[in-house]
């Protein structure tokens, strides 16, 4: 009886490990005892998918990726103003988690998402995805009220290729903003040809919606028109 009482315990107390590591939450009572009951071969398996399948699974390893891009929803500087719409990047990236998006198109998303053909839409077909992984270019301080815009504007693009880079490449090449790098062959030069490249591109807040959703806003916008004329 006691050596069955803990295998017992033993595996309620993996149950809870592998549910706090994939969703961040303990398991339910109801939860640990479906566990224990199920005795077939692929328990644990089946155990991990169900995790893996959840929505909180998302929600618990999307905190990782954002810490990467330096998510932030202010400005971070003196009056520190709200980043409109920041939201629906973080919940861009806690879906990409949940559907399992291929990491290549996960980053080509943040590199060049407005410019990809063909566009991800959202699973229930109400806006385009690919769009938004851009908007981690623009999480980075705001400084309000800056004398020296030129210098703000190096600062700002600086900031960027250190995200950048460090994110999608693991190395430091915002180092080579003052010389040549002195660990990895990054020269100055290369650092400013991709300044150039961050520093001519604009920002703008843009309706994603789908074209069935469109017509759907155009076709009520028109009808409300018609009952205020």
């Amino acid at each position: 009886a006691g050596g069955h009482a803990a295998k017992e315990a033993s595996k309620a107390g993996r149950s809870r490990r592998v549910t706090f590591d994939l969703t961040g939450l303990p398991p339910t009572p109801e939860e640990v005892d479906a566990f224990l009951r199920d005795t077939a071969p692929g328990a644990y398996e089946r155990l991990v998918e169900r995790l893996l399948a959840s929505p909180h699974y998302g929600e618990r390893w999307a905190r990782h990726w954002l810490d990467l891009v330096r998510y932030a929803e202010t400005d971070g500087h003196e009056f520190d103003r709200e980043k409109p719409n920041a939201w629906r990047y973080r919940d861009y990236v806690i879906r990409a988690f949940n559907q399992d998006v291929p990491y290549d198109r996960f980053v080509r998303e943040h590199i060049a998402g407005d410019l990809l053909q063909p566009r991800r839409m959202t699973a229930d077909g109400s806006h385009w995805e690919s769009p938004l992984g851009t908007a981690f270019f623009g999480l980075g301080e705001e400084r309000n009220a800056a004398d020296d815009l030129v210098e703000v504007r190096a600062d700002k693009v600086d900031n960027q290729i250190d995200v950048l880079s460090k994110t999608f490449l693991g190395l430091t090449v915002a180092c080579a903003r003052c010389h040549d790098h002195k660990f990895d062959p990054i020269p100055t030069k290369d650092y400013y040809a991709l300044a150039g490249v961050l520093d001519s591109k604009q920002s703008a807040q843009a309706c994603l919606d789908s074209p069935s959703r469109k017509r759907a806003r155009t076709e009520l916008l028109n009808a409300l028109a018609g009952v205020n004329r």
